[in-house]
């Protein structure tokens, strides 16, 4: 059973229709909904999270099984042009929707955003000289051992080894599957812990900055 479903996954480029679908993906992955009262609130959190992946990323694929997305990814290779920047979201309707928005709602999405960014910055200043990063990566509940994962990091990997990339990173945290990527041959090469407050109540996590290698001809002896 398992191989039939195997042999339906499909890998194409990523499509401005999957936009709907890649949102289930996230809330359901990281639970933006719980953050939120009202459905505009998160649909704007959302929104403004992923513009961020969007407005960089140079390389992007999907993974449908059985004609449905299960998963994404997306990279950037250093000096290489922004091509999903069309798939943005109008930044000014969300910010229409934060003025509508209780103030706690506000916070939380201030307090994520304002905090992982920082993080982010500090732990990269921690880590050494890369020509990449992988951007995004996201499986879908229901498509998970499937090696859905596996299957598209093969495509980004693809994708930097052409752009002749040393090394890339990857942010993750304990919030997400992070031993997915020391089972790719992913180090990890600094971390910190990262309080977030929502509504007056705390989550810890610990945040990770892992890196990837490549094997480039003229390294080997």
């Amino acid at each position: 059973m398992q191989r039939g479903i195997m042999e339906e996954i499909v890998i194409r480029d990523v499509e401005e229709a999957d936009w709907p679908q890649i949102k289930k993906m996230i809330d359901d992955t990281w639970g933006f909904s719980d953050l939120f009262e009202s459905e505009g609130a998160t649909d704007a959190a959302l929104g403004l999270y992923f513009n961020q992946v969007l407005y960089n990323t140079s390389f992007g694929k999907a993974a449908l099984v059985g004609g449905r997305l299960a998963g994404i990814i997306f990279g950037y290779a250093n000096g290489e042009l922004p091509k999903f920047r069309m798939m943005m979201e109008d930044p000014a309707a969300h910010i229409m929707s934060l003025l509508n928005m209780k103030e706690y709602e506000r916070q939380n999405i201030n307090e994520f955003m304002t905090k992982l960014g920082g993080a982010y910055e500090g732990l990269l200043e921690e880590g050494g000289d890369y020509d990449g990063t992988l951007d995004f990566l996201v499986v879908s509940e229901e498509a998970r051992g499937l090696k859905i994962g596996a299957r598209l990091w093969e495509e980004v990997k693809a994708y930097f080894q052409e752009k002749k990339a040393r090394a890339i990173y990857v942010f993750t945290d304990t919030e997400c599957n992070f031993g997915f990527y020391e089972h790719l041959g992913f180090s990890r090469r600094a971390q910190t812990p990262l309080t977030y407050v929502f509504a007056g109540e705390r989550l810890e996590v610990e945040v990770y900055l892992y890196d990837y290698k490549f094997c480039v001809t003229g390294d080997l002896p």
